[in-house]
């Protein structure tokens, strides 16, 4: 199977410039080239020019048995004709049909073996590519354009590459080689016969152009809200029916389908008419009205002899044909086009930086890491034409010993969990710096700094494999005894075991659903398992009942012992014996003390307390 490769479309220079915000770049700083059309094809470019001229040649071989025919009627009819010539004549006939179908049809099946094995190797850069950007940009894009992204318009391009090569080649190789013949039969009439069909194109192509209008934005607007509204049916289908919106959500679905619907229907039914009328005007029923009385016209005034129509009945009728699958083909080409040019701006989304000579993380002499924040300021991206998000983080500055414990707490949207997401870099600063073990997080090789931190946001989230190797993400290669072991100390070993296939059970399988109480305990055992010097838990029980909570409670302790942790807490109770509290408010680090301290001081963490007593 032939492969091809596309790595290099998202290749980009070591030295990339450090996006300030997903999807931007620091002030002043270069931007990469966006990806183009040309860039998202270039892996194909050429195998589309050779599918482009097998199909000219298997059009000159097709267009072989009518030169053969022309020429024995006409040494029929001059009484010319020999035997030999006879036969020869027929050999051509039967290699025209054989040749010109065997090319067109091998031509045709290597261009879908090839755009097969682009579009698989244009998911997985896809993929890739996802996997290196901010997760900001996963915030601003719902799952379900994503999901458009990564199937339907990876599937658009299907036309572009498999059919539009080969059909461009036969349509143009078909009709300039055709009409080359023709004007060494009759200029005259071949003349009219390229007016009229020259004409016949720019009516047909107008009038596709006047129906469709924004169809076509409107087809792949309906898709996508379709996708957007079924990922959020199903994926809040629990949610949305406990608090009786079913209908609202469904109402929301419906909606949508019946948008798509319409725009589908208005993207046939916009192209359908002009081209069912060209196709009728450049059939051979159509074609043979011009030709016979433009033949007549021209026999009549003795510029042309009646064998010299032959060949205009044998190709002329048959010429535009080429043209008329072209035109049915534009509408998915265009999609195709349209498609490409959202993958290439997909694909143009800058990534995170990874270091051109990473720098290590120190450890002390006990093999802690600190951690720092000096002065970070993070605003999330706004959305082309919108005007700048305020800063979710403004001027923070803090420092996490090795051996303590610092809770952040805060309102909801006080900024505490992006302040967590900051130090894993999930995205880079605006101003200021974050530093692991002294080291500024930029200058950390991605597998580096992951190495070293342990972390557990309030998703729980799991994969769809095994609950082991779930578990085992934490350290890969680990034994069935530490995986085990760490789902113990997580007070997740029991619920495990209860399980159709205990530990070998896929989780999403049927009987093996968790509860996000449970999806959070597996991220805890992982993080356990993964023994990493930094531990940050943004609401680490959040999901757990009283019991499991204080379970839990106990087995952080024994981990947090002789690392540095940070921990996002909503329940104040569970946080009262931290090293240090931050109380972050709009972004900003209001208050900074302990427990008791806090109270003491009278201020939003006391009134906090209280709120909750």
């Amino acid at each position: 199977m032939t492969t091809t490769r596309v790595d290099d479309v998202t290749r980009a220079p070591s030295a990339e410039p450090r996006p300030q915000t997903p999807g931007g770049g620091e002030p002043g700083e270069p931007t990469a080239p966006p990806i183009t059309l040309r860039r998202v094809l270039a892996p194909v470019s050429g195998k589309i020019a050779l599918t482009a001229l097998a199909g000219v040649i298997a059009a000159g071989f097709s267009l072989l048995p009518a030169i053969a025919v022309t020429a024995l009627a006409e040494g029929a009819v001059a009484g010319t004709l020999t035997p030999r010539a006879a036969w020869l004549w027929l050999g051509a006939v039967v290699v025209g049909l054989t040749l010109g179908h065997l090319i067109g049809m091998s031509s045709t099946s290597w261009a879908h073996i090839v755009e097969s094995a682009f579009r698989t190797e244009l998911r997985l850069t896809i993929a890739r590519h996802l996997s290196r950007l901010p997760l900001g940009w996963h915030t601003n894009e719902s799952s379900g354009r994503t999901k458009v992204l990564i199937t339907e318009d990876t599937t658009a391009i299907h036309s572009l590459i498999a059919h539009f090569g080969t059909d461009l080649g036969a349509a143009v190789g078909g009709i300039v080689l055709g009409f080359a013949y023709l004007f060494t039969r009759s200029w005259q009439l071949a003349t009219v016969l390229l007016v009229w069909v020259v004409l016949l194109l720019v009516f047909t192509a107008a009038a596709m152009a006047l129906a469709q209008g924004t169809v076509n934005e409107d087809y792949l607007e309906g898709m996508k809200r379709v996708g957007s509204s079924t990922v959020e049916m199903v994926d809040g289908i629990a949610t949305v029916k406990a608090f009786g919106l079913a209908g609202t959500v469904f109402r929301r679905f419906d909606d949508a389908l019946d948008q798509y619907t319409d725009a589908a229907y208005r993207y046939m039914k916009g192209p359908g008419r002009p081209i069912a009328l060209l196709g009728a005007l450049v059939s051979p029923a159509g074609m043979l009205v011009p030709v016979l009385l433009a033949g007549t016209w021209l026999a009549g005034l003795g510029v042309l002899r009646p064998v010299d129509l032959l060949p205009f009945l044998l190709v002329g009728l048959g010429l535009p044909s080429g043209l008329l699958n072209l035109l049915m083909l534009a509408n998915q080409v265009t999609l195709g086009v349209e498609a490409a040019g959202r993958l290439g701006a997909l694909l143009s989304e800058p990534v995170l930086a990874e270091p051109e000579q990473p720098a290590p993380i120190r450890r002390d002499a006990d093999g802690g890491v600190s951690v720092e924040l000096d002065h970070v300021s993070f605003r999330y991206g706004a959305r082309d034409g919108e005007d700048p998000l305020p800063l979710a983080v403004e001027d923070v500055s803090l420092r996490l010993e090795p051996g303590t414990v610092t809770a952040v707490v805060g309102p909801s949207g006080s900024g505490k969990s992006t302040l967590v997401r900051l130090i894993a870099r999930f995205w880079d600063v605006e101003s200021g710096s974050v530093r692991i073990g002294g080291t500024d997080v930029r200058e950390i090789s991605s597998a580096e700094l992951l190495s070293h931190l342990g972390l557990v946001l309030q998703e729980g989230g799991t994969l769809a494999d095994t609950v082991r190797a779930n578990i085992a993400l934490g350290r890969p290669g680990a034994t069935d005894a530490e995986v085990e072991a760490a789902a113990r100390v997580a007070r997740i070993h029991e619920r495990v075991l209860a399980l159709p296939d205990g530990y070998d059970t896929v989780l999403g399988s049927e009987g093996a659903h968790l509860s996000g109480g449970e999806r959070q305990r597996i991220a805890l055992a992982r993080v356990f398992l993964a023994d990493t010097p930094v531990l940050l838990l943004d609401e680490a029980t959040a999901q757990a009942d009283a019991h499991s909570e204080r379970e839990i409670q106990q087995a952080l302790a024994r981990l947090a012992a002789g690392r540095t942790v940070l921990v996002i807490a909503h329940r104040l109770s569970t946080i009262v014996d931290a090293d240090q509290v931050l109380v972050m408010d709009h972004g900003r680090l209001v208050e900074r003390g302990t427990h008791t301290g806090l109270l003491a001081q009278g201020g939003l963490y006391a009134k906090m307390w209280r709120a909750q007593q």
